[in-house]
């Protein structure tokens, strides 16, 4: 057998044994505990171990049982709420841990430092601070970051088209642009435990409208693949570089692009405490909304929310009074070692899918022995409306044919015309005559059938516009300050599709490494 092949074959047969290894886990679901409200995005640390998790939208995770074994403890942290310890020997191995978060409130005794005589900076003031302050608060040398990738989509609470994969991301520092980062798949899997749907995953097509992020929007070409783009979208990693509409290069532009700031509550993750600045902006076509999160004691933006909504659509649809939204960016670091590093970043972007019609005729045929026409339907079809004549309008070689009586069956129309006469009988016959010749029969038969419905309540042709929610993620399990990239020619390639026959580069410790595969339904 050549090198090649037994090479493959330990390689797949490694993957095979890692897998399943850590097929076991302790799942558990995270809640408010006055409200009752998942807890998404908190992070799940084990302690004395430089791994974790970030909880999904629904507030669910997992950790692989291995670790109950070991007899550890789960550090969970998430902005607003009091730090919580869990020992994992205390959860179940089967179904679903419920573990409340407290929220954290202001406290009185904290504010006493406000009386100092300081200046009070304003909300524009802090972030201006921030902004000079990122080549301080965040690597400047290069690191790892190993994590958990998934994109999908959101449709009635339902996640479909999941792909996952445990990636490495190889960064030379915040002076170097993040395009030049090399990346590594440790795995990848399409999900098949959820809903796939192939009119969801296709590409987006504006010239036929079947798949649209909005009519007054246009997803642009950035060059490179899934995970390349929502890289693009950390505005915090690309603060010099241009990373979406209304921030551009968030050194340079964002504090001129006229958002309007304000100072919101102080808040806390874990012992510190946080300035918490909102800020907005209204355009012609557009409402922008935010939320930064930056530590008091050096102004390190720990986190940064920022969403975009239609305000032409239906003011009604999102949040109030705001237009539907376009898209929403989420963006957490967490430090190491004096230094910030990504947590996680969530990208989300509402897109519209306009379905093909559930009701629709197939094909229309003449039966000689009944002498009518039978229109042959996609569904079964109802009564209503059914029987009205006007409703159907047909002409043979430009000239009217009356239609004396309709019978349904099921998922066929029957149509008689009127015999009243031998040049009507003449008509049928030649009529018939066509239809045994392929591609006749259209030729001289036209025929407009309209106002049906299928017993479903679908109407006939109706095109229906769904609105669907994408979904880009990364969340960070390890960081590994210092890392350079390896000596390997498996790196993706950027340019091709995540998951369109990319490299497979497992490292020996493969098995730390788990995907956190949300719960199959969100919560309503």
């Amino acid at each position: 057998m050549p090198n090649k092949d037994v090479k493959a074959l330990l390689c797949a047969l490694f993957c095979f044994i890692a897998l399943n290894a850590q097929e076991e886990f302790i799942k558990g679901q995270l809640l408010d505990s006055k409200t009752g409200e998942p807890g998404p995005f908190a992070t799940i640390r084990i302690k004395g171990y430089a791994l974790g998790v970030v909880s999904n939208m629904d507030g669910s995770f997992k950790v692989p049982q291995k670790f109950q074994n070991y007899g550890d403890l789960i550090e969970i942290s998430c902005m607003g709420y009091r730090k919580k310890g869990v020992l994992i020997s205390g959860l179940y191995r089967k179904g679903l841990n419920t573990i409340s978060l407290v929220p954290r409130i202001f406290e009185l005794k904290e504010a006493i430092v406000t009386a100092e005589k300081k200046r009070t900076l304003s909300a524009r003031g802090i972030i201006r601070r921030a902004l000079r302050a990122i080549p301080k608060n965040f690597p400047v040398t290069s690191f790892s970051t190993v994590g958990y990738y998934r994109d999908y989509q959101l449709k009635d609470s339902q996640y479909i088209n999941l792909n996952e994969a445990i990636l490495e991301v190889f960064d030379r520092g915040f002076d170097f642009s993040d395009i030049n980062n090399k990346v590594l798949m440790y795995d990848y899997q399409q999900n098949l435990d959820f809903t796939v749907d192939t009119l969801g995953s296709q590409a987006y097509n504006y010239r036929t409208g079947r798949k649209i992020i909005d009519k007054d929007v246009f997803l642009g070409d950035y060059g490179g693949n899934e995970f390349v783009i929502l890289r693009i979208h950390d505005a915090i990693r690309n603060y010099r570089t241009s990373s979406f509409s209304f921030v551009d290069r968030m050194r340079y532009d964002f504090l001129l692009n006229h958002h309007g700031y304000r100072k919101g509550a102080v808040t806390y993750l874990n012992d510190q405490t946080f300035y918490t600045i909102h800020f907005k902006k209204h355009t012609r076509n557009h409402d922008v909304k935010g939320t930064f999160y930056i530590a008091k004691n050096n102004f390190a933006i720990h986190k940064m929310e920022y969403s975009v909504y239609d305000n032409l659509g239906d003011r009604s649809r999102d949040e109030g009074k705001r237009g539907a939204l376009i898209f929403r960016i989420v963006t957490e670091y967490q430090r190491k070692n004096s230094k910030m590093y990504l947590n996680y970043i969530s990208f989300n972007n509402r897109f519209e899918i306009r379905r093909p019609p559930a009701l629709y005729m197939k094909e229309i045929g003449v039966n000689p022995l009944q002498k009518t026409f039978v229109l042959r339907f996609s569904e079964e079809v109802a009564e209503m409306g059914v029987f009205n004549k006007e409703n159907y309008e047909f002409t043979y070689k430009g000239k009217p044919v009356e239609i004396d009586r309709i019978v349904l069956y099921g998922k066929e129309v029957w149509a008689y015309p009127k015999m009243a006469s031998e040049q009507d009988l003449k008509t049928f016959e030649e009529i018939y005559m066509f239809s045994k010749r392929q591609g006749k029969i259209e030729k001289y038969l036209k025929f407009n059938v309209r106002n049906l419905q299928s017993i479903k309540g679908d109407m006939l042709n109706e095109r229906k516009l769904e609105s669907y929610n994408q979904f880009r993620e990364f969340f960070v399990q390890q960081i590994r300050p210092g890392s350079l990239p390896v000596n390997t020619t498996n790196f993706m390639d950027k340019e091709r599709p995540i998951f369109e026959n990319q490299p497979m580069a497992p490292p020996a410790n493969f098995e730390d490494y788990w995907m956190n595969t949300p719960l199959q339904k969100m919560e309503e």
